[in-house]
């Protein structure tokens, strides 16, 4: 059977890019697969060679299958799937960060905008994305509420060398009497910089294609909260290639200001301090799966939870063919005393001793890592050994993880690692005696974080919800969200951190479950059997090229 595959090519890292590798290893020893990519054509994947979408309509295979989730990268199969159907492999059941870059009209909004939010999402989520709109509007005739104190206020990305991403709109507070202030940005080719100061336009600069600007300008102002707004905003490039999600404004590079006639430069680093955030589509992203044109054109579906299988039926009425099959994983677990590892990981005696709990990705507020954080400090009253390695990038723009260590007085038993690669992450995985990987709200998507935790033989925490709560409970202890979350997580950690037989034997169950279920080998080939007894999809069926 010939398998056109169309998928990311490898520079374009992501989750979803990792697992369809691993997956394509498999499936191809049963299969006669040809690689098809947006961008990037040419490269090779797992040793195939990768052609452009553009020659999909000239296949004369049997099948078509998309590996597809919510990723910007992703947005080019939109089209293909209406236009030739196929199998799709969907990772997530909300697809919005893929359908804002498919269709840029929802994140412009007007008319065309709300169509759109009703043809992909019905006239439940358009009235959520009409009410989203309309308040965004309202904030945008006034100022937002800012935080009291600080400089880098509301609207900053997370400090990088060099400087600092600022959103579709930022705010700076400039601390004492200030005479004049002078900025250097990057700006993306078709972007628009506007600096303000109490409704009054300071200056204004338009950016080319691509380039560095400084802007200067007088000012007589005690204390003043300058305004950057950008307008013109699309995801550049270079976003694209890397599945990056933000929506990025311009770069600051420097802001100095003249006070008493001499220029000093504020901390671009500094910690942001948030008041009430103003309104984006964003803030309703797990309102808006925004999945229509998927969902609706694909002839099959492979998903990995009922959850997703029983979403899919609840749209289409003509009940279309879904395999239900385990995110795969690849065993990685390890023998060895997991102490040693903590010793080449360069930890301190105390967690090489003590009790450490392990959350693996980034440290995201749907994570819902302030419940982890807050239910860890209970543990630490009770148990004074215990110690948490939050193992991932920070995104303090969302959810400040190191503010609310320090809130709950976890300074020094809380580790924050910062981006990990891969087998960094499996190392700190595995000098762990237990993972915590919660959710909420969900995507719909396996989590990614307790494959890898059980594909190194460790126990899990998990969130009793949707595509989680099915994971099998031998390998996998849920906790249900809610007003008993903290306490009722708080008791399983206490629990477990005195039970070393109970957490062998879920790490005995995770080694179980991933040999047996989870082998990439058993994925891929059911994803073949399944594929191999559809229907050929539109664009392969005789009838279509007649």
């Amino acid at each position: 059977m010939r398998v056109a595959l169309v998928t990311t090519p490898p520079s374009v890292r992501s989750g979803i890019g990792d697992y369809t590798r691993a997956w394509l290893a498999e499936f191809r020893r049963h299969a006669d697969v040809e690689v098809f990519v947006d961008r990037g054509a040419g490269e090779e994947l797992c040793g195939l060679p990768t052609r452009p979408t553009s020659e999909l309509a000239r296949f004369d295979g049997e099948r078509i299958v998309y590996q597809l989730g919510n990723e910007l990268s992703h947005a080019f199969m939109t089209p293909l799937v209406a236009r030739f159907g196929g199998t799709v492999v969907l990772h997530d059941w909300v697809l919005f960060d893929q359908a804002v870059a498919a269709f840029p009209e929802l994140a412009r909004g007007g008319l065309a905008g709300h169509l759109r939010a009703f043809r992909e999402g019905g006239l439940d989520q358009a009235m959520v994305y009409a009410a989203n709109r309309a308040r965004k509007r309202r904030d945008e005739r006034g100022e937002p509420e800012l935080a009291r104190s600080g400089t880098i206020l509301d609207g900053w990305h997370a400090p990088e060398n060099g400087g600092r991403w600022t959103n579709a709109r930022a705010f700076v507070r400039v601390p004492g009497r200030v005479e004049a202030v002078r900025l250097r940005v990057f700006g993306e080719s078709g972007r628009e910089l506007v600096v303000e100061h109490q409704h009054t336009r300071e200056a204004c600069v338009a950016f080319g294609s691509g380039r560095d600007a400084t802007l200067e300008f007088a000012l007589d102002a005690l204390d003043p909260v300058l305004s950057l707004r950008v307008r013109g905003i699309r995801a550049s490039d270079e976003q694209r290639r890397h599945g990056d999600t933000r929506t990025l404004g311009v770069f600051v590079r420097s802001l100095v200001a003249r006070s008493g006639g001499e220029w000093r430069e504020l901390d671009l680093a500094a910690r942001a301090e948030l008041g009430s955030p103003p309104c984006t589509l964003d803030r309703d992203r797990f309102r808006l799966p925004f999945n229509r044109s998927i969902v609706a054109h694909a002839d099959a579906f492979l998903v990995h939870s009922d959850f997703v299988r029983r979403k899919i039926l609840a749209v289409r009425a003509d009940s279309p063919p879904i395999a239900v099959v385990h995110h795969g994983a690849r065993p990685h677990w390890r023998d060895d005393d997991r102490r040693e590892m903590r010793r080449a990981l360069g930890l301190a005696p105390d967690y090489v001793d003590g009790f450490l709990v392990t959350s693996f990705g980034h440290v995201q507020a749907h994570k819902r890592i302030d419940r982890l954080l807050a239910a860890f400090a209970l543990l630490a009253e009770e148990r004074p050994h215990a110690r948490l390695a939050l193992v991932g990038s920070l995104q303090p723009e969302h959810f400040d993880a190191e503010r609310c260590v320090r809130e709950l007085g976890l300074e020094g038993r809380v580790r924050l690692t910062g981006y990990v690669d891969e087998e960094l992450g499996r190392k700190w995985i595995h000098a762990g005696d237990l993972a915590v990987q919660l959710r909420g709200p969900s995507t719909g998507g396996s989590s990614g974080g307790v494959f890898q935790s059980l594909a190194l033989g460790r126990g899990v925490i998990a969130t009793d919800l949707d595509e989680q709560a099915e994971l099998p409970g031998s390998c996998v202890l849920k906790v249900k969200p809610g007003e008993r979350e903290v306490p009722e997580l708080a008791r399983v950690l206490v629990r477990l951190c005195d039970a070393p037989a109970e957490r062998a034997r879920l790490e005995a169950a995770a080694r179980r479950f991933v040999e047996h279920d989870c082998a990439w080998s058993t994925v891929a080939r059911k994803a073949y059997e399944f594929v191999r007894n559809l229907p050929g999809s539109r664009a392969t069926r005789p009838t279509s090229r007649a």
